[in-house]
């Protein structure tokens, strides 16, 4: 006797063929939460891909240690190893795991949401190259964050590329940074009202009287630091070697950040 399909039962059939095949596909489009961030896996961890041995690192650059209230960063995250396939995926948490900022997937990337929390991760594997392979996207800071701290919790995927979940294992990382972010004096035991810069605009040095004894750093516009000091009161610092443009003096005290601003001609 032959059998026939009904055809209610034929589109249930294709669509777990479908989604058999598309499962094994080395890596794409990895399904969200697999970062290592709290409360997450990462695709070796939950048994998705395993067996593998490859040797490498995955970090991420574009962001500075102190990064700047609303300013958008780009990020490119790289994959040194000596896989054949690779596959990523990012999420950038405050100190209560909360989602932080606003990712914006690049070329090659997807954006997913998940659990109130926002992912970055290839839309498209990349086969490296000499050792190599990378991704660009951008992130756009918030204006305010828990404690000041931002986590940045990524995951490379070490592929062999033979199109199944075996042979590979996965690379993990974080880079935490501070938020710049002015405080008002009465949430501050520093005050901006009692802390001076001058002359502003400066040429060469710049001058800081200070109501105590404490550090402070100078950053640039991006939110590297240019500098790094202490000081007692009062203190003459050389800013000639910097160019041209904005600055912030950040200090410290108490765990309390204030800031101020420079001009160097």
């Amino acid at each position: 006797m032959k059998l026939k399909l009904l055809p209610w039962l034929t589109l249930p059939l294709t669509a777990t063929l479908l989604f058999s095949t598309s499962f094994k596909i080395n890596p794409n489009n990895p399904p969200t939460g697999r970062t290592g961030a709290p409360g997450e896996t990462t695709c070796k961890a939950s048994g998705c891909h395993e067996g593998g041995s490859f040797n490498g690192v995955v970090e991420i650059s574009g962001v500075p240690d102190t990064v700047m209230a609303n300013q958008t960063y780009t990020i490119t995250l790289a994959n040194t190893s000596d896989a054949v396939r690779a596959g990523f995926q990012m999420t950038v948490l405050n100190n209560a795991n909360q989602k932080t900022g606003t990712l914006t997937a690049g070329t090659g990337c997807s954006i997913g949401n998940a659990g109130g929390r926002q992912y970055v991760r290839q839309s498209t594997p990349r086969t490296l190259s000499n050792g190599g392979t990378s991704w660009t996207f951008t992130w756009q800071a918030p204006e305010t964050v828990v404690a000041d701290s931002i986590h940045f919790y990524f995951v490379t995927l070490c592929a062999n590329g033979n199109g199944q979940r075996t042979g590979d294992n996965d690379l993990v990382s974080k880079k935490s940074v501070v938020l710049l972010t002015p405080l008002s004096s009465s949430s501050n035991p520093l005050s901006q009202s009692a802390i001076q810069l001058y002359p502003n605009p400066i040429r060469s040095s710049l001058s800081i009287d200070f109501p105590g004894n404490g550090a402070f750093k100078v950053c640039n516009k991006n939110g590297q630091t240019m500098l790094k000091e202490t000081i007692f009161n009062r203190k003459t610092i050389d800013v000639s070697k910097l160019e041209s443009g904005l600055y912030f003096v950040i200090f410290e005290l108490e765990g309390k950040t204030v800031s101020k601003t420079f001009i160097k001609d």
